[in-house]
C-alpha cells in the first residue's frame, strides 16, 4: 500500500550504467503518436517504499494558468532515449474527459481506492499489487 508521498521536483534520472540522464522538471511529454501533451513537473516518490509513484503531468492552459494536473503512473510513461522525452498513450480529447486536479488541490494517493482509481484510468497495474 501506499503510505505518503514525497515530491522531487528539478530531478534528473540517471542511468548510472550508461551514463544517460533525463530532467524530469518541465520536460515536454508526447503522446505515441507525436503530439506535444504536456510537462512532466514532478515526480513523486512513495516514501515508504522509495519507488516513483506518480508523475505530475501538466496539460492545458496558458503560461501555467488554467491548467490541469494529473497524477500520471510511472508505468504509465516510457522514454525516448534519443529524443530525451517522455511518452505517454494518451490523446489531448481524453486529457479533457479525464479527472484531474489543479496546483491547490493534490490527489491523496494514501486513499487506496482513489490511487487504484488513478492506475485503472491509465491502464496499468498499481505497482503495490
Amino acid at each position: 500500500t501506499t503510505h505518503g508521498t514525497l515530491a522531487i521536483n528539478g530531478t534528473q534520472l540517471h542511468d548510472i550504467t550508461g551514463g544517460r540522464t533525463l530532467s524530469t522538471a518541465g520536460t515536454t511529454t508526447w503522446t505515441n503518436t507525436g503530439a506535444d501533451i504536456g510537462r512532466i513537473e514532478e515526480l513523486m516518490i512513495d516514501v515508504t517504499t522509495g519507488r516513483v509513484a506518480y508523475a505530475v503531468l501538466s496539460f492545458g492552459g496558458f503560461l501555467g494558468i488554467g491548467g490541469k494536473l494529473f497524477a500520471l503512473p510511472w508505468s504509465a510513461l516510457t522514454v525516448d532515449e534519443g529524443k530525451k522525452r517522455f511518452v505517454v498513450n494518451v490523446t489531448k480529447e481524453a486529457l479533457d474527459r479525464m479527472p484531474g486536479f489543479d496546483k491547490e488541490h493534490w490527489p491523496d494517493l494514501s486513499d487506496l481506492e482513489y490511487a487504484q482509481g488513478v492506475y485503472r484510468q491509465w491502464g496499468v497495474t498499481p505497482y503495490w499489487t
